[in-house]
């Protein structure tokens, strides 16, 4: 499993999670791309090497032509509890969900995208272009 973490998540959680050699592997947007590159550049490129993202972009599946990428390159997303925390907020609300998020990347057909609270807990969101913006 390889983990994609978004521009939005910056480098410093990603970075600390390659120095501890964790059982997955760590990208991250700036390893990649320009850092304002577009959505819908980079997200076919993470659809074809199956690396998961991690993001707070809690849009993706609101905007037509995120989810269309999303569904036409079959990705998996999570989206990140605290995209005003601290680092230290976030790498722990990570660490909590870690198992849940690999137990879900390995066993959700993609493409999927599931929240990831502040306890750690997932929660699936549904994909769909006539969902209500409630999510």
């Amino acid at each position: 499993m390889i983990l994609f973490f978004d521009k939005n998540i910056g480098t410093g959680i990603p970075i600390a999670l390659q120095n501890l050699e964790p059982p997955f592997k760590v990208e991250y947007h700036q390893q990649h791309f320009a850092l304002n590159e577009l959505d819908d550049k980079w997200l076919p490129v993470v659809g074809r090497n199956h690396w998961t993202v991690i993001g707070h972009d809690r849009k993706f599946h609101e905007k037509e032509s995120e989810l269309d990428a999303l569904t036409k390159y079959k990705i998996g997303c999570f989206y990140l509890w605290g995209a005003n925390a601290t680092k230290w907020e976030k790498i722990k609300v990570f660490f909590k969900a870690c198992d849940r998020i690999v137990e879900a990347e390995a066993n959700t057909h993609r493409p999927f995208i599931y929240k990831v609270k502040r306890n750690g807990g997932l929660r699936r969101i549904k994909l769909s272009k006539q969902q209500k913006a409630s999510n």
